[in-house]
């Protein structure tokens, strides 16, 4: 499939192109009865044969690149780890395994992985941009403190 993809350059297909059509010429003008003539097919099987060279090294290092990248992808899922604390014991596993009632423990500059309420912290600030397009960080307080303030609301009005 590499192979191909590399075979899909316009100057390939141009020297491709070239190549058959110089053989197509040689072939019809070619005269056999001189001795020191070279074959008629030298000149296309030497532009066949760079067409080549040139389609394996690309679809190589593209292969090479490939490679390197499913190795980075394959170390950034899984260092996408978070520390719950599940049947009373702190436990460090792969966001994808996070379960409903899984307590998170949030730590600076990471990237949330659920959604939920903050049991306990002081000066949670959060940036929602990835879900709500604005870029400004909203704070975040513990679910006593949002139900105090609630009840001081409604006692208000």
């Amino acid at each position: 499939m590499l192979l191909l993809g590399a075979l899909d350059d316009i100057m390939l297909k141009i020297l491709m192109a070239c190549a058959i059509v110089g053989m197509v010429m040689e072939k019809l003008t070619h005269n056999e009865d001189d001795p020191n003539a070279a074959p008629w097919y030298v000149d296309g099987l030497a532009i066949w044969l760079a067409v080549a060279v040139v389609s394996l090294v690309t679809a190589i290092s593209d292969y090479q690149k490939e490679g390197e990248f499913l190795k980075k992808q394959l170390i950034e899922e899984n260092s996408k780890v978070v520390t719950v604390l599940r049947d009373g014991k702190e436990k460090v596993i792969h966001r994808n395994y996070i379960k409903v009632g899984d307590i998170t423990k949030i730590q600076n500059g990471m990237n949330i992985p659920v959604d939920g309420v903050v049991i306990q912290g002081i000066g949670v600030m959060s940036d929602e941009s990835a879900m709500t397009g604005e870029s400004d960080h909203l704070p975040k307080e513990s679910m006593i403190k949002c139900a105090e303030r609630r009840v001081l609301h409604e006692g208000e009005s």
